[in-house]
């Protein structure tokens, strides 16, 4: 891959805050990256890659609320502010984790040391060429051995984008998704106007032995009231495994084959349906896609399109920790996210929260399967 892909992207207009051991005052950005002579290995080789997407046009087309452009910037005004941490490495001889008192640099990293911010995608003139950008940028990172790439948005139609770059390299594989969302973003492209709910119909479309036509796809948190009938009868036709979140019940349930369980219950029972059809859940690669306004409007009222009756982070916190963990999860979109709509930063914090947290999962408590 040329380093001219790196022409796509800016550093982020961020101010980095100055107060004392913070995440911000030592992660790494792409200013460095572009300084002739550096070794980009140093760089990008097992660490956490932040990629923005500050792009809300999608949202527009769609007929919903401006605002998400400003979601990466926002999402690090408040992931610079969280305090910098040291990760606890496991002791193999003590078969134990280091304590407090014999951490030290040679056995343990700080967690600032793992990130690496490569700033916001510069847009093109079109959505479409925009996402040829996000894909290239993605694949760059893969190749040159990223450990996770959270890509931070922006409308949710860039999920074709880092997909299409995830695939990119790992051609002949399946590669499952799996999306936590409101919303199905299968709507078809007409008169070739993309727009933020059209990123799954995308990929289905132009990947389909990748996605195995929708059946690798998983929609976990799908509600009635937010979705047309029209793309039910999609869901179905492609099957396409659709877990409708029943609020007033707490119930997530299968809509095909009408039970009812646990989140991660599902999500496990997804992928052993991937591995049926040629998934390696050892060496494999899977996306997930997190649409922020999955959660209720009380915990991320900070998103494009709001859900009252939403899910509570507890309903989800056991399959984001099992994918945080599974080396295999190696892309994670958050979309959505629309400071201008947010109330106290409540969404950005969480978001930002989140890629902490899962870092450090990665970090002190990884497994090779899912």
């Amino acid at each position: 891959m040329p380093n001219t892909v790196l022409q796509y992207l800016e550093a982020s207009k961020s101010t980095k805050v100055t107060k004392k051991e913070t995440i911000g005052l030592k992660l790494h950005d792409i200013s460095s990256l572009l300084k002739i002579g550096l070794n980009k290995a140093q760089f990008i080789k097992d660490k956490f890659i932040i990629i923005g997407v500050p792009d809300d046009r999608g949202v527009i087309e769609n007929g919903g609320n401006p605002g998400a452009r400003l979601g990466p910037d926002s999402f690090r005004q408040s992931f610079y502010k969280l305090y910098d941490t040291r990760i606890r490495k496991f002791n193999l001889s003590a078969r134990k984790y280091f304590d407090e008192n014999t951490v030290n640099d040679e056995n343990s990293d700080m967690i600032s040391q793992m990130f690496f911010d490569a700033g916001n995608i510069i847009l093109a003139d079109t959505i479409a060429e925009t996402h040829e950008r996000i894909a290239a940028v993605v694949e760059y990172f893969l190749k040159h051995e990223a450990k996770l790439i959270f890509v931070i948005g922006g409308g949710h139609d860039f999920s074709y984008g880092s997909y299409k770059g995830h695939v990119a390299t790992r051609k002949n594989e399946v590669i499952p998704i799996i999306n936590f969302d409101a919303h199905f973003d299968t709507r078809p492209v007409e008169n070739g106007s993309i727009n933020s709910g059209t990123a799954f119909y995308r990929i289905i479309n132009d990947f389909s032995k990748n996605i195995n036509n929708g059946k690798a796809l998983i929609e976990m948190g799908i509600q009635r009231d937010r979705n047309p009938y029209s793309l039910y009868r999609y869901a179905s036709e492609h099957q396409i495994q659709t877990i409708e979140y029943i609020a007033l019940f707490n119930v997530w349930r299968d809509l095909a084959q009408g039970h009812a369980q646990t989140p991660l219950e599902h999500m496990r029972d997804h992928l052993d349906d991937c591995a049926a059809f040629g998934f390696d859940r050892m060496k494999g690669s899977l996306h997930f896609s997190l649409c922020l306004d999955v959660f209720d409007q009380s915990l991320a009222p900070g998103t494009s399109a709001s859900t009252p009756f939403g899910a509570q982070l507890k309903d989800l916190a056991q399959s984001i920790n099992f994918l945080a963990r599974s080396h295999t999860c190696r892309v994670m979109d958050i979309a959505e996210l629309c400071p201008t709509r947010d109330t106290l930063e409540m969404t950005s914090r969480l978001c930002a929260t989140l890629v902490f947290r899962i870092a450090l999962l990665r970090e002190e408590h990884s497994t090779r399967l899912t």
